[in-house]
């Protein structure tokens, strides 16, 4: 099999009618197999194999989230046809789970290795209804994802953060910036406060948390008055304080940031001070 990142390979079934097909299908479910083809797909060696693996795991176990997630890398999907794959995958992972498991597991959810699946297919429906512009429904994602798991290991909490403050939802930022305490520590929260500020018409509360900015990540600025542009390739982890830090933060924030275009023309002149 030829695969193709983001292209179909020709004369191939398309990924929405393969999932109606092996799903309504009745086969018995080969768990263990198919989930042992999805790791090895994550460290194969080049997208032919990964995808190789991939469809023979749907084959398996036509039930697996993850292997299907893995499969819309070499099938590009488009707006209201992604999402709604997306709500399918999830609607798996909640039969696959079980009204149990939500109602045991609330809070503690992402500890439960089976979970996970069902937890990466709900994240990335939130970031494409967010990169759509349908907003609300993003912010009903990132909240149901933190309510089933506070601890939050997928970080849902700053792109929630983010759309709060292009939503002017001030009290549901407040409520972030209350439950994670992180501002003194975290270059996105520390700047997601400037606005906050700015928002809520306390222009001096505003620069008190700019300085308190730029002492957190000295190399914040320069991405958030807009001197400098973000990497082709965005880092895949940072510490506390770094230039890598400062990409991913401004990266994050960038959209609440430009729907609000006064607050960031005041931001772009007290930088210029």
């Amino acid at each position: 099999m030829t695969a193709k990142l983001n292209d179909k390979p020709v004369g191939s079934e398309a990924l929405p009618q393969r999932m109606e097909r092996l799903t309504g299908s009745v086969i018995k479910r080969r768990v263990r197999e198919a989930d042992d083809l999805v790791f090895d797909s994550w460290e194969a060696a080049d997208s032919d194999e990964a995808c190789t693996l991939l469809t023979k795991a749907v084959e398996l176990d036509p039930r697996n989230v993850d292997a299907w997630l893995g499969l819309m890398r070499f099938e590009q999907l488009e707006g209201d046809e992604e999402i709604a794959f997306l709500r399918r995958l999830i609607a798996l992972g909640e039969k696959n789970l079980g009204k149990k498991v939500f109602r045991e597991a609330k809070g503690i959810f992402w500890g439960l290795l089976e979970t996970r699946p069902y937890m990466r297919a709900r994240a990335r429906l939130a970031f494409r209804l967010m990169e759509t512009g349908r907003l609300e429904e993003s912010v009903a994602e990132h909240e149901g994802m933190l309510e089933l798991c506070p601890n939050d290991n997928l970080g849902v909490r700053y792109g929630l953060m983010a759309l709060y403050l292009a939503l002017n939802n001030l009290d549901g930022a407040n409520r972030l910036l209350r439950d994670y305490d992180e501002r003194a520590h975290c270059a996105m929260f520390a700047w997601a406060y400037v606005m906050e500020r700015y928002l809520a018409g306390d222009t001096g509360g505003a620069l008190q948390a700019l300085a308190a900015a730029r002492k957190q990540n000295a190399h914040a600025e320069t991405y958030f008055a807009g001197l400098k542009k973000l990497p082709k390739k965005m880092p895949g982890s940072y510490s506390m304080g770094s230039p890598e830090e400062a990409a991913i933060a401004w990266e994050i924030l960038k959209p609440a940031w430009k729907r609000h275009p006064e607050a960031h023309a005041w931001l772009i002149g007290q930088c210029a001070k």
